[in-house]
């Protein structure tokens, strides 16, 4: 149980560093600046590929079986499940938006700012409500052999971003997390 949510806590650190990055980006986008859009897309590919296809369902499966155990959480896991209905539509349509500016197509900065913030303000609300709600809920009320089969129906997967070996497509997102905190680390001194 606890390496469980150690994983599903350590990914939303990692996703906040990259929502993060996102938004240093958007406020270059906003003032007029010239952003990375190479960089939004790697964040949000990343992001529909990885929390969308792996780690969101791997929740869906908390979410069911925190369900079947306590009855007062039935409303939030319903609302949280469709959040990640959603979070994956915005995603897609993020990724579609950012590719089509790399590519050429002509694209309002506005547009790209307004969706990418819609974005970022609701997956940061997502990882709250799991924070504070459902992931301490879960470890009061899932019992070992919960977690044990929640485990055996989606296993710990290797994350190609943050784990011990980045894929390629990463590696220039990867260098910019070094990058960006090496820089915190020297402002923090």
């Amino acid at each position: 149980m606890q390496y469980t949510i150690m994983l599903w806590h350590a990914d939303h650190v990692n996703f906040a560093r990259l929502l993060n990055l996102l938004e240093g980006e958007l406020d270059l986008l906003h003032d007029a600046g010239s952003p990375h859009y190479q960089l939004m897309l790697d964040i949000m590919y990343y992001m529909t590929h990885y929390s969308d296809v792996l780690h969101h369902p791997k929740e869906d499966l908390v979410f069911a079986r925190l369900n079947a155990r306590d009855e007062n959480v039935g409303r939030m896991v319903r609302e949280l499940t469709i959040q990640h209905t959603q979070l994956g539509e915005m995603g897609a349509a993020m990724v579609h938006a950012l590719d089509d500016v790399i590519n050429g197509s002509i694209t309002s900065r506005q547009r790209i700012e307004a969706m990418a913030r819609e974005y970022v303000s609701a997956l940061r609300a997502h990882m709250r409500t799991e924070e504070t709600e459902i992931m301490p809920r879960a470890a009061q009320v899932l019992s070992e052999s919960d977690w044990t089969e929640i485990d055996a129906a989606i296993a710990n997967f290797a994350d190609p971003l943050f784990g011990s070996e980045v894929q390629e497509r990463y590696a220039g997102l990867r260098e910019q997390i070094n990058r960006q905190a090496q820089a915190d680390r020297a402002t923090a001194r």
